[in-house]
């Protein structure tokens, strides 16, 4: 890497992680027995009080552990070589604390420089921060229910947190593939069938209540009544004849009653996550994973072709009339069945084939985005998974969703009378917002229950989350403005000529700038952690930051240089959290 190379790599964190990484790599390698430098990465953070400098990084005692040597001696050569070295066009001085803490108190022109590079990557920084060969093609599948009935808040917190995580990934570098499985084979399609027939017929006037383990709600009238609009009573005497027993209306009518429901209920689906700003690639119907193709134990298409290649592989075997799975070699409790004594399948056999067909289709990993019903069902699909060539479960990754309790006036309340205990992603949508939605929807990890207060949730003040980032976004559109406006709209330079080189960068200027400078970082650490959480933190540390800077520093001043550097810390803090909100599916308004 030339000197120059090396002085622009240093204007970001990353790159001052990796540069100490590399004198580190040397100091180990040249030891009078050298080792194989396979050490940790370096990871800055920043300090809590500006005495203890600018960045610090406690990598020379995980390195002194790995190597023997001690560690506060290893941080001072560090330290030393690469002042020395590299780092001294941007460090001024270091110091080692504690057990081995390296401290790095950075110059001005550090800051300068950051500030410069930010504002040259625009909505790019950040971008491709995974190392390339850590890239994967990844296939995420979240939100997945049964079209059975409207989507519920819950799975708002899942189409919310899968649809960042999807935007996260491929921002830091993945190519991912957002899939929405529809779950329409089954037991639970044959009861939602013989619902909407009732349904159904109750519109026609033929006394026919829906079964006591059917589904219930009043949305099913509403669907019954476009199903009047389009075919009107062409099933009457079909189900007449078998009232008031929805279970007796012939098969035929029930599958095409069954169909239609499906698709009149995915119709909706795309319109309320189109609404919830949540695309989707690809959508798997599993009831298509048993068609086509050479059939094999009685079963067609991807099934079939599972089936065959588990039993090619020894890994079925027959008992007591059904066929089973081998789970317990890969982990589980107890072997699986796949095919039932009546010949019907069981769920996990589905599931097995769609994940046997996404392996197929080139994906290198997979994320399944779960309820938090589905907990116990994590150990039994890791080893089902696992029994299919090539047998790797770290290519299958499981992740569990928890519940969200709405709150009003600081306890549990329905929003939706009309619809019984039935609370839609499209009533919350109307009560607090899409922004709002999205925004609190992942204010917690995965792991956590979410409590959504929905008084919090509209109030325009400070306290509310969403309205405080936005509000930071708008109020730095609106400085840019007036900025303009008092310098007879001249216009801001292009983003490498920016005037302003050497100037005294002030405590207020210095954490702002930091916390810019973390963005690629914390990109990188919701990626890894399954965390959008952590976006919606920063952004929350980033508008806070913000507003003490402003509080502070007037932007506007006769020093050209010192001016020219704050419009371009404003610049890159706008663009920052626009594309952090981005990531989230947030808006960032230019005015409130």
């Amino acid at each position: 890497m030339s000197d120059r190379e090396d002085h622009e790599e240093l204007n970001g964190l990353s790159g001052l992680g990796r540069s100490l990484e590399r004198t580190l790599v040397a100091i180990i390698s040249g030891e009078p027995a050298p080792v194989e430098p396979a050490l940790p990465p370096v990871e800055l953070t920043l300090p809590p009080k500006p005495e203890f400098g600018d960045v610090s990084t406690p990598v020379a005692l995980a390195v002194a552990r790995q190597t023997g040597r001690n560690p506060r001696e290893l941080a001072d050569e560090l330290g030393r070589r690469w002042c020395a070295g590299p780092g001294a066009a941007v460090c001024e001085r270091f110091e080692v604390a504690g057990p081995g803490f390296l401290n790095l108190f950075l110059s001005d022109g550090w800051y300068c420089g950051a500030t410069r590079a930010m504002l040259a990557l625009g909505g790019d920084h950040g971008r491709g921060v995974l190392p390339a060969e850590r890239r994967q093609k990844v296939n995420i599948e979240f939100v997945s229910v049964n079209p059975t009935g409207p989507l519920h808040v819950g799975h708002a917190r899942y189409a919310s947190m899968g649809d960042a995580l999807c935007r996260l990934l491929a921002f830091a570098g993945h190519e991912v593939t957002r899939e929405f499985y529809v779950n329409d084979f089954g037991s639970q399609m044959v009861k939602f069938g013989q619902s909407l027939a009732a349904r159904y017929a109750q519109r026609l006037g033929i006394p026919m209540p829906v079964p006591d383990d059917g589904y219930q709600g009043d949305y099913l009238l509403e669907v019954a009544d476009r199903l009047i609009d389009e075919v009107g009573e062409r099933y009457r005497a079909a189900v007449a004849a078998a009232a008031p027993d929805a279970t007796r209306v012939p098969a035929e009518v029930a599958d095409e009653l069954r169909s239609w429901g499906r698709d009149a209920i995915l119709a909706r689906f795309r319109d309320t996550l189109q609404r919830l700003r949540v695309p989707f690639d690809v959508w798997t119907s599993e009831a298509s994973l048993y068609a086509g193709g050479a059939t094999f134990r009685g079963f067609e298409g991807e099934v079939g072709k599972a089936l065959r290649e588990l039993d090619d592989d020894g890994e079925l075997f027959d008992a007591d009339g059904a066929v089973w799975l081998r789970t317990t070699d890969y982990g589980d409790d107890k072997d699986r069945v796949l095919i039932r004594q009546t010949g019907a399948p069981t769920y996990f056999l589905s599931d097995i084939a769609y994940h046997r067909d996404k392996m197929d289709r080139g994906f290198g990993h997979l994320i399944d985005i779960w309820g938090a019903d589905h907990h116990g069902y994590v150990p039994r699909m890791k080893a089902m998974f696992t029994a299919l060539p090539p047998h790797d479960p770290e290519r299958l990754e499981l992740i569990i969703g928890q519940m969200v309790n709405l709150l009003e006036s600081g306890v549990a309340r329905r929003m939706s009378k009309r619809r019984g205990d039935i609370v839609t992603v499209d009533d919350l949508i109307e009560a607090i917002g899409v922004d709002a939605v999205r925004f609190f929807m992942v204010a917690r990890s995965h792991d956590s229950t979410l409590d959504l207060d929905l008084d919090l949730a509209v109030e325009q003040s400070s306290k509310n989350p969403v309205y405080y980032v936005q509000y930071a976004h708008a109020r730095i559109c609106s400085v840019l403005a007036n900025l303009t406006r008092e310098q007879g709209g001249e216009t801001a330079p292009p983003h490498d000529e920016w005037p302003f080189a050497d100037v005294v960068v002030g405590p207020y200027e210095r954490n702002l700038v930091r916390t810019l400078a973390r963005f690629p970082l914390v990109v990188l650490e919701a990626v890894e952690r399954r965390g959008p959480h952590r976006m919606h933190a920063y952004l929350g540390e980033l508008a806070a930051e913000f507003h003490v800077f402003y509080r502070n520093c007037r932007v506007l001043t006769d020093d050209a240089e010192v001016a020219a550097f704050r419009t371009g810390l404003c610049v890159a803090t706008r663009t920052t959290l626009a594309k952090g909100l981005e990531l989230l599916g947030v808006s960032a308004p230019q005015s409130m």
